[in-house]
């Protein structure tokens, strides 16, 4: 929990983590298309694991866990250990999506006994790192960050890009309150988003940690910036978790710099990506920063509307409508 001193997010700190390291993965495992000369089997398996990502990308869940089973299933066929580690990795991170955890700590812990059963050690970074992500779910910060750091060794000692890593770091030590491990960290992710290797995800995430230092700092237009930098790499990618998280950032800047009107459209859409994201403490946080600026600026008139949406979540649920 965070200590009395320490400055409170004003966002999931992990969420966009956890949709980076599963892009990641299965991204490497599934990257082009399926070459002409593979196995039927192993063919099959990276075919389940590039649909389970389409899936997952636009929030299906159960659907995109069907397909990392599937993938799994495939893969064992094949007797391809990498992608058996990829399938596992990647059906830990959903099961982690859904609060599964029990079930996620053993898909994950397969993953990770069978990384470290291999001369290579193939995946073992990213599976570290969701290792740290349930670690973190499960309130043990300090195992979170040890596994954090491993994960940043492996990474480096194999040439892949830590920036994820640093990231998660970074936001561990801002929920705790620990500035300069704060500075530390986004100094050491805004050094790797200069590299050619480092994912677009993780990228926008170091922006927007990069904007919450600014603004701590006092340099709100440097904060602006960074975020405007954040949110263009989170459009391109339609990734509505890393979206949210810049428009609630961008609000605060603009409420501080006397902009209600422009805060209370960010938070506009703040509001209504949480809501069909099904992040319901995203979507009461937002809320009540709606609220606390109708009331001080009048901006906006009023907050009925959001109030209706938050009792009947069905009056947006656009993502989970299209998912088988």
């Amino acid at each position: 929990m965070p200590s009395k001193n320490s400055t409170p997010l004003p966002f999931p700190a992990f969420t966009v983590a956890l949709l980076a390291v599963l892009w990641a993965l299965v991204a490497a495992a599934c990257g082009g298309p399926i070459p002409p000369d593979d196995p039927f089997h192993l063919g099959e398996a990276k075919d389940a694991l590039g649909r389970g990502n389409h899936w997952f990308q636009r929030g299906c869940a159960a659907e995109a866990n069907r397909f990392f089973e599937l993938g799994l299933e495939q893969a064992r066929l094949a007797d391809d250990v990498p992608l058996i580690i990829k399938a596992l990795n990647a059906k830990g991170a959903t099961l982690m999506s859904q609060n599964k955890l029990n079930e996620a700590a053993i898909a994950l812990q397969q993953a990770l006994d069978l990384s470290l059963a291999q001369e290579q050690n193939p995946e073992l970074d990213s599976v570290l790192g969701n290792l740290g992500l349930l670690a973190l779910k499960a309130k043990r910060p300090a195992d979170a960050k040890d596994l954090w750091e491993r994960a940043v060794t492996e990474a480096l000692s194999k040439s892949r890009s830590p920036i994820l890593y640093y990231c998660n770091l970074a936001r561990l030590a801002l929920a705790g309150g620990d500035q300069a491990e704060v500075a530390k960290y986004t100094a050491q992710a805004l050094a790797e988003a200069e590299l050619p290797n480092a994912p677009e995800s993780a990228v926008a995430d170091a922006y927007n940690l990069a904007a919450l230092k600014a603004l701590a700092d006092g340099n709100d237009q440097q904060a602006e910036t960074y975020l405007d930098q954040a949110l263009a790499l989170d459009r391109k990618n339609e990734n509505q978790v890393g979206i949210a998280q810049d428009l609630e950032t961008l609000a605060g800047i603009q409420s501080k710099t006397d902009r209600p009107l422009l805060a209370a459209a960010s938070l506009d859409r703040a509001f209504y990506l949480w809501t069909a994201l099904n992040d319901k403490p995203a979507q009461t946080r937002v809320l009540a920063a709606l609220q606390a600026l109708s009331k001080a600026t009048g901006h906006p008139k009023t907050v009925q509307p959001y109030r209706d949406v938050q009792r009947k979540p069905s009056l947006f649920d656009p993502i989970n409508r299209l998912c088988p």
